[in-house]
Order: structure tokens, then sequence, then C-alpha cells
């Protein structure tokens, strides 16, 4: 208005035509500080402390240094502070410690606290401002560290509220919550007004299971913060809460409106900050069209662009939370699509808010999406290398979508312990084997195998690692142990088959077959490689082609089988069959070379010159293309070949 600026004229004209005007300088410093303009306000702060060093001016002139990132400074000036005085005192440094704390620079906050302590153990509050800082400050890590802070506070002031309270909600975080209910009914005894005390009472009530009276104080917590809150943050947490408790004891619908109510205060809370970014940009926009109409090249101020910058970011922190929250609660409904999509737009505001890469990440793990979970569980192992449920699923995943060389790079640390998870061994296993490292996969699959005897299906893994890496014999000898601790087991008795045959040991390999068909009669695979040992014996030709045709009849696109049948007919000089299965057989999977090959010399036996050569010339080109893309695996073991 007309009337600041003539304010603002006149102070400016008060501090500057008397040069020894100090009060001027203190009024339009002050004002300057609280309007959080620092830059402006530092100069007219130091004309005031050097005229007149109070301890008034040096705490606000020491907030300032601070504000300006300006810690030496700071630490210069407070230093100056308690030489002046007549001797250190620990309320002193308890506030140098708060102006610390209020300007984040957390460390320097904890060494003053330390240090009023070490002038007066005894002082009241030093104890619980340490253990404040460090719950608010260290996270999980120093948790035991604050409630000690806590109770050392309480030894000598049992009735601190904030003490006694603080104490059971740290007491809560680490799952003791009977422990947490007892301090926190304490503290409920010496403030009935607080809903935040109501809430976490609640929280560890339903862990012991007391879900009656946990509902009870969640209802009243919401009384309490309609008089409180104006953000509705706490009231959308009060009402998740409910909603899930509500649910658990069978009042589903109930249960639903309240999570709809959490739901609804947190997009009010995603809009008004979308509002108020709006607002922000609107008047960047309209500022800058007035700039290009008025001065062309004018440029915001590089401390105008700080200012923004800082906003910006403080909202984005704003938005990526609610998404979070958001997401968190359609986990909890079990709309894991919805979650997703919440998560999703969280990270497009803060990809690095805390929790939302490990959530993303193993949100989309559990939902099958490999391919999505891989970036937010690796961001998340970047940032925390010892979180080892992360680091299972994102090797998984990279297994998955084989990834092979992520996935063993990312599995590698567990390589000691990993034979005590057998599929995650075998994956890692399997991995090293793609990356033609067998010499370090065998080692993997010969432990799980030596430590997984009395389990069938962790030996049963271990058997197939010994199959991929081509030790039939013993590969053979692992699967037999498991169908002797599990007769039944599906597959053993096909993967010993398989095995037998790369022995040349076609008859045994016969009955492998025959026992897999006798748990699994519809294990087409099975069926087609029974067949197999008998056309690769030569014998009981007739039974091998009933057997084939059993096998497409389950399967009509089985391409081996189709194959198989061709050769035959040739060989029996049934041409006209044998080029209808070849053709069946191309038409199922055109990139086995060798079904082509067989098809052109069907052709030519029918003087098919033409389609002879065609299909000749098809087997040539696949069979070139499939020696570029190889696998070091050769033919899976799941191939019908």
């Amino acid at each position: 208005s007309l009337f600041r600026l003539g304010f603002y004229e006149h102070l400016h004209n008060l501090v500057y035509s008397p040069p020894d005007f100090i009060y001027g300088h203190y009024v339009l410093g002050n004002i300057l500080y609280k309007s959080e303009d620092f830059k402006g306000a530092l100069p007219h702060l130091e004309k005031v402390f050097r005229a007149n060093p109070s301890f008034e001016i040096a705490e606000v002139l020491g907030l300032t240094y601070l504000n300006l990132r300006q810690l030496e400074r700071a630490k210069l000036l407070f230093e100056e502070v308690r030489i002046a005085a007549s001797k250190e005192s620990p309320q002193l440094h308890l506030s140098f410690s708060q102006a610390y704390q209020r300007t984040d620079y957390p460390l320097e906050a904890e060494r003053e606290i330390k240090r009023a302590l070490e002038i007066n153990p005894k002082f009241l509050k030093a104890n619980f401002f340490l253990g404040f800082l460090m719950l608010e400050q260290g996270g999980s890590e120093r948790l035991a560290d604050a409630g000690a802070y806590f109770d050392a506070e309480l030894k000598l002031n049992p009735n601190d509220f904030y003490s006694v309270f603080f104490r059971g909600v740290v007491a809560g975080a680490v799952n003791d919550h009977p422990k947490a209910i007892e301090f926190i009914k304490r503290a409920l005894e010496l403030n009935s007004e607080k809903s935040e005390v109501y809430l976490f009472l609640a929280q560890s009530q339903i862990e012991v299971g007391d879900l009656e009276e946990a509902e009870t104080n969640l209802r009243k917590t919401i009384v309490l913060e309609a008089r409180e809150l104006e953000d509705g943050l706490q009231s959308r947490r009060t009402h998740y809460t409910l909603g899930r408790l509500l649910i658990r004891t069978g009042r589903r619908e109930e249960g639903e409106k309240e999570l709809k109510i959490a739901s609804q205060l947190q997009l009010k809370n995603i809009q008004n900050a979308r509002d108020e970014i709006s607002q922000i940009l609107s008047g960047v926009t309209k500022n800058q069209q007035k700039a290009a109409n008025t001065i062309p090249e004018v440029k915001m101020p590089p401390e105008r662009i700080a200012q923004f910058e800082k906003f910006r970011a403080y909202l984005s922190e704003i938005l990526a939370q609610s998404f979070h929250n958001l997401g968190v609660i359609a986990v909890q409904s079990g709309s894991t699509d919805e979650a997703l999509t919440r998560f999703a737009s969280a990270s497009r505001w803060k990809e690095d808010f805390p929790g939302l890469n490990r959530n993303r990440g193993i949100v989309s793990f559990r939902a099958g999406q490999f391919e999505k979970a891989v970036s937010p569980l690796s961001r998340q192992l970047t940032s925390n290398p010892n979180d080892n449920l992360v680091r299972r699923m994102l090797g998984v995943s990279y297994y998955l979508t084989k990834d092979f060389a992520n996935a063993v790079q990312t599995l590698k640390p567990f390589e000691g312990t990993i034979t005590t998870d057998p599929e995650l061994a075998y994956f890692y296993g399997i991995s090293l084997i793609q990356l033609k490292r067998n010499q370090e996969a065998a080692p993997v699959f010969l432990k799980l195998a030596e430590v997984s005897q009395m389990n069938a299906d962790s030996l049963f893994y271990a058997a197939q690692g010994l199959m991929m890496l081509g030790d039939y014999d013993r590969s053979v000898k692992e699967f037999r142990r498991v169908m002797t601790i599990n007769p039944v087991q599906d597959k053993a008795s096909y993967f010993i088959g398989q095995s037998l045959i790369r022995l040349n040991r076609f008859d045994e390999a016969e009955k492998a077959f025959q026992r897999e068909l006798e748990i699994n009669p519809a294990d087409v695979l099975s069926k087609y490689h029974l067949a197999l040992t008998l056309i690769e014996r030569k014998i009981e030709t007739e039974r091998a082609v009933k057997i084939l045709e059993e096998a497409v009849i389950m399967k009509s696109d089985y391409a081996d089988a189709r194959y198989q049948l061709g050769k035959i007919f040739l060989e029996r000089g049934e041409t006209a069959r044998a080029i209808e299965q070849l053709e069946l057989a191309v038409n199922a999977d055109g990139n086995k070379d060798y079904i082509h090959y067989q098809l052109s010399i069907a052709y030519r036996k029918v003087s098919r010159k033409e389609d002879a050569d065609r299909a000749l010339k098809r087997y040539q080109d696949v069979k070139a293309a499939n020696r570029k893309t190889d696998s070091p695996m050769g033919n899976n073991e799941n191939s019908p070949q």
C-alpha cells in the first residue's frame, strides 16, 4: 500500500540521514528480518550490535548469519557472547542450541546442549531437548539414546508432560507397546487436551490387540483435532487409522467411510498446494508479461529466483508427501493399481521423498510388475545399501527381466549366505550361467545341494542348476534324492529324464518320463520326450507316433512334436503326411532352422523344387540368425527338443 511505501521511505530517511541514528537501523533490521529478507537485514543488525552488543540483538544477528548459511560467523558471534558473559551458563548454551536447531544445524545444536549438561547435569529441560533433537534428527538409529535422555529428564522432573509423552513415543517406535501405553497414559493424566497423545495411545493399543480402547481414543482424537488443527494432516492420519481398525473388526462399510475421509483430506491438501503453485506461477507470469511490455531486458533478481526456488521445493515436498500418503492408503485398501499411480505422481514432484522409492518398488514387485520395480528399488538401494529386503527384490527383478549382469552385481553381497534362500541362490546361479561364468555358479549349486539334502524344494533348485551346468550325473543323483523325499514332486522325474537323454541313457530316461506321466498325465513335455527316447533308439515306432499324436492333440502348436512326426512319415515314404506335419510345425514356430531343412527335403521328394529352394534358403537365414543370438544356456531345459 501507499502507506507502507511511505513508512519504508520514512525509515530509510531515519537510517541514512543521521548516520548514528541506531534506533532506525534497529527497527528496519527487525522488519527485514521478520520478512525473511536476511541479506537486507544483516548490515542494519550488525550496525546495531556494534553500537549496543546486547544478547537480544546477538540472538537475532546469529539467526541471520545462520539463515544466510554463514555458520562460521555465527559461531564467532556466539563465542563473543559467551566470553562477554560473566560465566558460562547452561541457559546460554541452550539458547545457542535453539538457534542452530531452528536453522537446520543439528550437530551444532547437539554439541551446545551437551555443553549445557556438562556445566549442570541437572539443568531442567536440557535432557529433554537433547532427547527430542535425537528423536527428530537421528531416526531409528538413535531411538535408544533419545529414550535414555527422556528418562534422565524424568528423574529430575517426573511430571514433565513432554518428556513423559515422548518417552512413550520412543517405546512405541521400538515396538515396546506395553511400555508405550504406560507412559502415554501418564501423559494423559498430566494433560488430557492434546489430540496427538490419544492418537499415539490408540496406535500402541492396536498393536497389543486392545481394539475397543483404541477406537475410543481415536474418536477422542478426532474431536480434539477439530478444535486444534487447520491443515488436516493429523486428521487424515487419524481417520485412516480408525478406518483400518473398523475394517479389522468386521465393520467394513464404516471403515471404508473413514478411509474415504482420509483420502479426501489428503486430496484437499494436494489441491491447496496446487492452488498455491498456480497463484505463484500466475503471479510470475503476470510480472514477466508486465516487464516484457515495459522493459524487455528486465530479469528477476537472483535473490527473488532463490526465494521462488525455495518455495517451489517446499510445495513439491508437500505434494510428494500427499500423493505418497494416498498411495499408502490405497495399498492398505487393496487397490494396488491406484497405489502405484499415486506413488508415480509423488515421484514426479519429489523422486527422493523419504520412503517413496521403497514403497513404490515393493508394491510394484509384489504386483508382479518387475520392470517398473527396478528403478525405485535401485534408487532406494543406492541411498541405503544395507536394505536387504530391497536388495533381494531388486536382484530378483533384474533376473526376471533378464538383466543378468545387474542381477549378479546386486546379489553379490549375499554370496556368502545365499544358500539360506534357495530361490535367491537359484536366480543368482542361473544369472552367472547366463553370463558364461560357470566356474562361479558351480559352488553356489553344489553348496545348495549339500545343505538341502532333507528339503525337496531347495534340493530341486540345486539339481536344476547342476543340470544347467552340464553336470548331468550329479543332477540325476540330486533329482532322485528329491523323489525320495517327495515321491510326487512335480517335474523331478521329467528333469531326470532330460539329464539321462544328455547322457545317452535313453532306456532309463524312458522310465523317468513314464513316472512323470503317472504323476501328471497332462504333462505334454514328458509325453514328447517319452516318444523321443523311442525314436532315438529306433524302437516301437508306432508307439512313438501314437504318443506324438496325443501330444499335438493336447498342444496343437507343438512344433517339435509335429517335426518328429514329419520325420517319421518321411522315412516311411508317407511324404504327403510328412509335408502336412512339417508345414504345421513351421507355422507354429518359424525360428527353428531344422524344421525348414526337413521341409526342404520333403518338398524335393515330391519335385516341388521352388518350394524346396525357398525352404532351404529360409533354413540358411534362420540358422545364421540363431547363431548370432545363441544363448549361453544352449537349449532351455523346458524346450521340447
